[in-house]
């Protein structure tokens, strides 16, 4: 079985890869709207991938975790994409599992192509190519179990409630803005896996005081017209299958 929450598609063709590989069920976490009860098959493991959020995983996919339950589970796999560092995102993980009851899991962490313009530059579309690449390289590792698990230290576990934090903080929506090329599509409205954006007067408008912060609204949005503030303005949208499409 495969779990996987993604927001831009990196995550996606990760569960897409090992599903392919492993087969079973393959869940989309925003197919559902409440928690789930999944069985496994004797000595099937389950795979769970999404992003990282400051050293951790988002609301979403940790609401979905801690809700739902998973019988007959004697191994869990994660696999965290990111877009350099994972901290100690593999302690909070393992933290959430063993607070089930479930096996402890073991944590890849996947370097890809970031999507969180508001703090960093989303690069050039041939720096994309050679992330996109090598991160292929690694996934075919772990889908063959020679690729070395994530493993933070005592220091960065330590650390890492207190970075993860500022995920929080991160999820206010007052940020956002729609611009005037909006094109009034409802992309935004469809897409958002927490439904805090309505239309209201023909445009996009964010009725919840918190999202999960994903950006998959604006990153998915036909004509860039939606901002997080000023800190993504001139800045690169990215979204797997975009770059995917440019470079084949």
């Amino acid at each position: 079985m495969v779990i996987y929450y993604s927001s831009t598609g990196n995550s996606k063709h990760v569960a897409i890869k090992l599903h392919e590989t492993f087969q079973g069920d393959l869940v989309d976490v925003c197919e559902f709207e409440e928690p789930a009860v999944f069985y496994l098959e004797d000595g099937e493991p389950l795979f769970l991938t999404t992003f990282n959020c400051f050293w951790g995983i988002s609301d979403r996919m940790e609401t979905f975790i801690r809700k739902s339950e998973f019988m007959n589970v004697s191994k869990i796999v994660v696999i965290i994409t990111c877009c350099g560092y994972l901290g100690g995102g593999d302690a909070a993980i393992e933290k959430l599992f063993l607070e089930k009851g479930l096996p402890k899991p073991t944590v890849y962490s996947l370097v890809m192509v970031t999507n969180y313009s508001i703090l960093h530059d989303i690069p050039s579309l041939e720096t994309q190519k050679k992330k996109l690449i090598h991160a292929e390289k690694v996934l075919h590792k772990i889908i063959e179990g020679t690729q070395k698990p994530y493993r933070s230290n005592w220091l960065i576990r330590r650390l890492t409630p207190g970075i993860h934090t500022h995920y929080e903080k991160a999820r206010s929506t007052s940020p956002f803005t729609v611009d005037h090329s909006c094109i009034r599509c409802g992309l935004c409205v469809k897409n958002c896996p927490v439904h805090a954006i309505e239309m209201k007067e023909n445009k996009p408008f964010w009725v919840l005081p918190k999202c999960d912060n994903c950006l998959r609204c604006l990153h998915h949005c036909p004509v860039a017209a939606i901002n997080y503030g000023d800190s993504t303005r001139n800045r690169l949208r990215y979204t797997y299958e975009s770059c995917l499409q440019r470079f084949l």
